[in-house]
């Protein structure tokens, strides 16, 4: 009985060791605790603001860095830095931050700067005061109006859409990816299924039961994009929610 109970302790032991524990796959059911609350920001904050929000369970903030600004053909949003300054100093360590380029032909005819022209003048803003920028989000979605964007038509959008991918993907100081709405895709590029960038992380809106089903070739989403223009109780401003992986 003594050496059968041995063998038997044995056989567990190798059986443990042989056989390694898996990793959990990231699927789009991941459990919500184990996500990243974040809010994503458009306009200067008041003082109390960061601290508030964090003290209230957000982790993650992603700010406006560029804007299409048609007047001057796109610039570096004015209250990028003095926003990324106030979240660090609210103790927010995952900061993100999001360009929003100007793509498009506008009413006053003013020209967009060159593609690598924007991108030079976000980076040098990071550079210059050693921000540390975990991801810098490509936002690809329409306007109309006092300013015009992806609206070349489906082949001259598809086209510029690939020249700004093929140049972000040189600025490599930084981590890129791509925001947009899904329902907003075959506007732009014709189709749904349009491929531009599925190889980039996507940040995406879904806000609305029609945007569960993704576009583009992405599967997944690392970010999600909830709710619009939300008050968060016991803090002041207006901003969007978001759930990350990352």
């Amino acid at each position: 009985m003594a050496l059968l109970l041995l063998r038997s302790a044995i056989f567990l032991i190798i059986s443990l060791v042989a056989v390694p524990a898996q990793a959990a796959p990231v699927t789009t059911t991941t459990n919500v605790q184990d996500l990243l609350r974040g809010l994503d920001v458009s306009q200067a904050q008041s003082a109390d603001f960061f601290p508030c929000v964090r003290k209230v369970g957000y982790e993650k903030i992603i700010i406006r860095a560029y804007q299409q600004a048609c007047g001057v053909g796109g610039k570096t949003d004015p209250n990028f830095l003095q926003t990324y300054q106030a979240a660090k100093g609210a103790g927010f360590l995952d900061i993100d931050a999001y360009m929003f380029p100007c793509t498009g032909t506008q009413p006053n005819k003013k020209p967009c700067k060159p593609i690598k022209q924007q991108l030079t003048e976000l980076t040098d803003v990071i550079v210059a005061n050693k921000m540390d920028i975990h991801r810098i989000w490509f936002d690809i979605e329409p306007t109309s109006g006092v300013c015009n964007a992806w609206n070349l038509g489906v082949a001259g959008n598809t086209k510029l859409a690939k020249e700004w991918i093929a140049a972000i993907k040189e600025f490599k100081m930084v981590n890129w990816g791509i925001y947009a709405n899904p329902n907003q895709w075959q506007e732009i590029f014709g189709s749904r299924s349009a491929d531009i960038a599925s190889d980039l992380p996507l940040w995406a809106v879904q806000v609305a039961e029609s945007h569960k089903s993704l576009m583009g070739g992405w599967t997944t989403a690392l970010g999600k994009q909830t709710a619009l223009d939300t008050k968060i109780p016991g803090c002041p401003g207006s901003v969007d929610l978001n759930a990350f992986l990352d």
